[in-house]
């Protein structure tokens, strides 16, 4: 089991704890999100994932992933099937800060959440 703190880009502060077995696939960490977060209308398929790594592979912070607006360059995580071991959130890739780190937003961030916004659908007659 691994906790994973996602961030939907463009929302700061909105950082919630994720708890999944690494062994579950990208697909179900989609589903966890959603049922963590009411803001999220769309269907869970829909929300694009992206690790939050910096460019040297550590992870974001909880102050960097809330001013991320462009997510060019970050890897997806696309293939819903996907186990998460497999994509980068093992727990051996998961690091713990200390309390006064978090409380100073300084948090670890794993997973950046892009929700599409709405789209609008013309019927031509």
């Amino acid at each position: 089991m691994v906790k994973l703190f996602c961030v939907l880009v463009g929302a700061a502060g909105s950082a919630i704890p994720v708890d999944i077995d690494a062994s579950q696939s990208v697909g179900d960490l989609k589903e966890a999100i959603k049922e963590k977060n009411e803001d999220i209308t769309c269907a869970a398929r829909r929300l694009n994932l992206y690790l939050a790594t910096k460019g040297d592979d550590a992870w974001m912070t909880n102050d960097e992933a809330d001013s991320v607006s462009d997510v060019d360059g970050l890897p997806h995580l696309g293939v819903p099937q996907a186990k998460l071991r497999r994509v980068g959130l093992s727990e051996e890739k998961m690091v713990e800060v200390d309390e006064d780190d978090e409380a100073a937003g300084n948090g670890l961030v794993n997973v950046l959440v892009v929700v599409p916004t709405k789209e609008v659908v013309v019927l031509v007659l």
